[in-house]
């Protein structure tokens, strides 16, 4: 038996309480939330336990509280890539 592959799009501006899941997909549709994203230029960070925990929460709500921390450092992590246009 496979493993479940699971994808989750977050959104957040500094306007926000916290990010919010914007959408999530398993197999087949994980797959193509991927390809889009790639074709759209958005970067994909792969860490299939953080993917577990976000794809549980409902979308169009904030992210759970046990996540903020990683996500955060994620965010974090993209926003220094931006800022010296490494990413």
């Amino acid at each position: 038996m496979s493993a479940v592959r699971k994808s989750v799009a977050l959104s957040y501006t500094r306007a926000m309480d916290a990010p919010v899941v914007i959408a999530n997909g398993r197999n087949a549709l994980a797959d193509r939330m991927l390809e889009i994203a790639a074709q759209c230029g958005i970067t994909i960070i792969r860490d299939p336990f953080l993917a577990d925990i976000l794809s549980e929460a409902q979308i169009g709500s904030c992210i759970p509280g046990e996540t903020y921390e990683a996500v955060a450092a994620i965010f974090a992590f993209l926003e220094d890539g931006i800022d010296e246009n490494w990413l």
